[in-house]
């Protein structure tokens, strides 16, 4: 099964949200575990224009592998509000994103109050070209799910067992202690009124365990490299910030996971 996502979420964005901030942006918040410094950025401005749509195959028949695979940064899956699933984590891959959050309050142009959030109330923000939640995205969930009752299929791994929210068959909350290593259960569920394994995004999770660390299933090498390289990519973020940046040029740059530096000038990694 081929799946070709759109890039952008079918749910309505914030206007504006927090990024990690440039050399030449005002920070504005920090982020409450890692302390990164963040900058106010646009949703229409900044965001959509760089938002890049993914497509990947996927085993439709998948069966539970003798070992676990560890998801490694990037898309662990795709949702059917044609967005990215990635795993817990941040850049560093040990901070759970989710608990290293941010807002900022503050009166736009026209007068308005808003809050600018790292991650917005659905759990999601964008990396530079794909947008993705890295825990339970109820923006997504409630499109298919009523408040109280059972979660229905919202997307599906790169092994190809389907993702749901935080649910059980009868309306119950989900507690992480039921999961196995992978946030995976065999359980029943509306579409699988006899039980099959799934993977759940617990509610009010905050922990490693806000998304999948690994998958049961078995995913091919090229299908993990082609979602890895969706972990890290800021490039057209920055250039779209730079093109902003009308009143004076300046070079913006940040140090990535692996130590390299990034710079919108260039557009290039260096050591």
């Amino acid at each position: 099964m081929t799946i070709t996502t759109t890039g952008k979420p079918n749910y309505t964005p914030n206007a504006y949200y927090l990024a990690p901030a440039t050399g030449s942006q005002t920070v504005v918040a920090h982020t409450a575990v890692t302390n990164t410094a963040l900058a106010l950025i646009s949703y229409a401005d900044v965001i959509e224009p760089s938002l890049q749509g993914s497509s990947v195959t996927i085993n439709i028949c998948p069966a539970i592998a003798a070992t676990t695979t560890a998801t490694g940064g990037g898309a662990i899956g795709y949702l059917i509000s044609g967005t990215a699933m990635f795993d817990p984590f941040e850049m560093d891959a040990s901070t759970p994103a989710v608990a290293d959050n941010a807002s900022y309050t503050f009166t736009d142009g026209s007068g308005a109050s808003q809050t600018a959030y790292f991650l917005d109330p659905c759990d999601s923000h964008s990396n530079g070209t794909t947008w993705h939640a890295h825990g339970n995205p109820d923006c997504v969930t409630s499109q298919v799910d009523t408040s109280t009752g059972a979660s229905h299929i919202i997307g599906v791994a790169l092994d190809g067992f389907p993702i749901y929210g935080g649910r059980d068959i009868n309306g119950n909350i989900i507690n992480v202690l039921q999961l196995d290593s992978c946030n995976g259960i065999t359980s029943a569920t509306p579409e699988f009124p006899g039980g099959a394994y799934h993977y759940v995004l617990p509610i009010g999770v905050t922990t490693k365990n806000a998304s999948l660390n690994c998958y049961s299933g078995t995913v091919s090498p090229a299908t993990l490299r082609s979602a890895q390289k969706l972990a890290c990519n800021m490039k057209a973020m920055f250039a779209m910030i730079e093109s902003k940046q009308i009143n004076k040029r300046t070079t913006a740059e940040m140090v990535m996971p692996d130590g390299a530096t990034m710079r919108a000038d260039d557009h290039r990694h260096s050591q």
